[in-house]
């Protein structure tokens, strides 16, 4: 057994669990929504595939703090250089793509009514597009592989940061909404997946 000391937004919790509990059972155990958050055991970042792995994988001992704490980019940005805008998504391109096969209606927003007013999708066969009925994110992720669209801006307007706001505004407003939501899907899609995945046995 080992002691951890969780550390989230919320006060701090102290749990005894078994060495060879996953850090992602660890979080899900305490509702800790790890979708959009960065992850670490006294104060070591994970790596990819960390979330999977016991406590005593990560050689732990007796004890560990492990702490999960929002990114500071959470929402998507608009980043304008000269006349060009890049959209940044929070998602990576695996993440929409995922989302898209195994649950598409994470993907739309509806209003009340039940009508569609905003969508996410991606094409990676071109720069991406969006307007204020959905974002299509493109074939170039960000130096950290975030999903990213890129589009053309008047090379002549006067502020490009204000036709940005008067052009977008809306749909990055339902953008973040979105990925807000999103990001309390992930974790349950993680589940699933390991679920799904454990019931198909190599013959």
């Amino acid at each position: 057994m080992v002691k951890i000391t969780l550390i989230t937004n919320n006060p701090k919790e102290i749990d005894i669990v078994p060495e060879t509990m996953t850090v992602r059972d660890f979080l899900e155990k305490h509702n800790v929504n790890y979708g959009l958050a960065s992850t670490s055991i006294d104060g070591v970042p994970l790596q990819k595939g960390g979330m999977d792995m016991s406590f005593v994988q990560h050689q732990v001992g007796e004890r560990a703090i492990v702490t999960c704490l929002p990114n500071k980019d959470n929402g998507a940005q608009a980043i304008v250089v000269g006349s060009s805008c890049v959209i940044k998504s929070t998602l990576t391109p695996a993440d929409i793509k995922r989302i898209k096969k195994f649950h598409p209606e994470a993907l739309v927003m509806d209003d009340e009514d039940g009508d569609p007013v905003f969508a996410i999708d991606i094409d990676e066969s071109t720069p991406g597009s969006i307007n204020s009925n959905g974002a299509c994110f493109g074939s170039a992720p960000s130096t950290d592989g975030k999903a990213t669209i890129t589009i053309v801006l008047d090379p002549a307007a006067e502020n490009t940061v204000d036709l940005v706001y008067e052009r977008l505004g809306r749909a990055l407003m339902y953008l973040k909404e979105m990925e807000e939501h999103i990001a309390e899907v992930l974790p349950d899609l993680d589940t699933e997946e390991r679920e799904i995945r454990s019931m198909i046995v190599r013959m």
